[in-house]
């Protein structure tokens, strides 16, 4: 098949769970044999075209000056980008709202072309999640509400327009089911994969210290993971509080958050006011060929986040890495760990449950090891990049018509 995807983001461009989804799938059709071209917003300096891993990547320059900028800079850099193909898809795959919307919208230049559609998250309730302090519910102001419900009408528009439709997690088909009921019929669930030859667990506790130290992080002690961008609805403040609560108790642990984000500085206070900086560590953006070696050097992975956690990449990767996992029960959180030993669930919102989730394994080196193996063999037997292709191009063949059990 041609297939052209279309992005608003994409890894390594942009980071980000869907985004690190986007940018694998079509590498890995690419080496299923089909001819795939990305389409997706330029980082600055980078190349409008290019050839990598097989994919044709198309991108298109963006605005951010400011929001009402940015929304068009996407749907004009979309429709130059599309006008500008050298021939037609067999289909298109759609994977973020912006971008969907310019791609669909009246005028086209792929009119006519079947759409099929990835949903990773209602983009109108993550919006006033950044109002709500990260929380899916509470008060926001009459211009965000307004904007949320346009926003709202693009969700169900991208939806209504998509003749198949893969989502991550029946999680996400609830929140489908709330914007356009009807399309939960055309819709297909795969969870995404995870490379368990690059992630993977460290052989031994000294090269987990060894491995510390190359990050120049401290190896006296455990470590406390989470790798997420630093936005409100990851729940970080709630993370640091948990921190400073087992500082308190006298806990020897040190944490590392890994991302970036809008709320970086207000953590950084946070962390300052609470006279943390010595047990909090900020590493921002990890390299890609650097990040299974940071799991490696970690002892703990916490996923705190508040609301609207469609899949959870990082919680994968760490699973797949052998660490025991401590997350909050929101979003689809709990059916990814369904089954799995190696985790325990608090609820979102509540430092002091974290924490003492937190204490239970630094007080047990033995138990973190035990649930460490339950968490490798938990990813082994769900998270296979096969499975998930194999249900894109389901649906990707379905979209142009092709029999409905293939």
């Amino acid at each position: 098949m041609k297939i052209l995807a279309v992005a608003t983001f994409a890894f390594p461009d942009h980071f980000g769970g869907a985004e690190r989804v986007i940018t694998e799938v079509c590498q890995r059709l690419a080496q299923r044999g089909h001819s795939v071209t990305l389409t997706t917003s330029r980082p600055k300096n980078g190349l409008h075209i290019e050839e990598r891993d097989g994919v044709t990547v198309r991108r298109y320059d963006v605005d951010d000056s400011s929001p009402a900028a940015f929304y068009r800079s996407v749907f004009s850099g979309v429709r130059t980008v599309l006008a500008d193909l050298p021939e037609q898809p067999d289909v298109v795959h759609l994977h973020q709202i912006l971008s969907s919307i310019a791609a669909l919208a009246p005028g086209s230049p792929l009119r006519g072309v079947p759409v099929a559609g990835s949903f990773y998250a209602p983009y109108h309730r993550e919006y006033l999640a950044r109002f709500r302090q990260g929380r899916d519910e509470g008060a926001a102001s009459t211009k965000a509400r307004f904007v949320a419900g346009i926003l709202a009408k693009g969700d169900r528009y991208v939806l209504k327009r998509c003749t198949q439709i893969l989502a991550l997690s029946d999680f996400s088909v609830s929140q489908i089911n709330e914007i356009l009921p009807d399309a939960v019929e055309r819709t297909t669930v795969a969870p995404a994969g995870i490379d368990l030859d690059r992630f993977h667990p460290i052989a031994t506790e000294a090269e987990r210290q060894a491995t510390a130290r190359s990050f120049s992080l401290p190896d006296s002690c455990p470590l406390l993971l989470s790798v997420r961008r630093l936005v409100p609805r990851m729940g970080l403040t709630d993370l640091i509080e948990a921190t400073d609560q087992l500082a308190q108790g006298g806990a020897n642990a040190h944490l590392v958050l890994a991302g970036d984000g809008e709320s970086r500085e207000a953590l950084q206070s946070q962390v300052e006011k609470a006279g943390l900086e010595k047990r909090v560590t900020f590493l921002g953006r990890v390299e890609e060929e650097d990040l299974p070696r940071l799991y490696q050097a970690a002892s703990i992975f916490i996923l705190p986040t508040r609301a609207l956690e469609g899949f959870g990449m990082a919680t994968a990767e760490a699973l797949a890495s052998g660490l025991p996992i401590v997350a909050t029960d929101v979003g689809a959180t709990r059916e990814v760990l369904e089954g799995c030993h190696g985790a325990l669930l608090v609820p979102p919102g509540d430092p002091l449950s974290l924490a003492l989730a937190l204490s239970t394994l630094l007080d047990d080196t033995e138990q973190r090891g035990a649930l460490g193996h339950s968490a490798r063999s938990h990813a082994e037997g769900h998270f296979h990049w096969d499975h998930h292709l194999d249900a894109v191009e389901k649906v990707l063949d379905q979209a142009r018509g092709g029999p409905k059990d293939a």
